[in-house]
């Protein structure tokens, strides 16, 4: 079996990812993120742990202390698009809209309480 081709990819605010495979890549390119060279010890990586699948960015220079810790490059958590979720917010909780108190059940309370 052939180990896919990794690409460093950034998306423009300081942010990397490692990406795996040239099919993840294009998925990747319409949401903003683009190929570039590997990082700086200053940007922000995308790391994921081995056994819990837990994801964090780290500082790329302190990549090598976490490693040892089971640490390791990866693409970044899937794209979230609230406008095109199967259950968006508003749909599963709907907002309850009621009508405004009247003036003088504001004054009213206000002399109860």
């Amino acid at each position: 079996m052939t180990k896919k081709t990794t690409y460093w990819m950034t998306d423009g605010q300081g942010n990397v990812a490692l990406i795996e495979g040239a099919d993840a890549r294009d998925q990747w390119k319409p949401l903003g993120w683009a190929e570039t060279d590997p990082p700086g010890p200053g940007a922000q990586v995308w790391v994921r742990h081995e056994e819990n699948g837990g994801r964090a960015r780290l500082p790329f220079a302190a990549l090598e202390l976490w490693r040892p810790k089971g640490w390791m490059e990866c693409d970044p958590p899937p794209a979230v698009d609230p406008f095109h979720a199967a259950d968006p917010a508003d749909v599963v909780n709907p907002v309850q809209v009621s009508e405004p108190a009247s003036p003088a059940a504001i004054k009213r309370e206000k002399q109860d309480g």
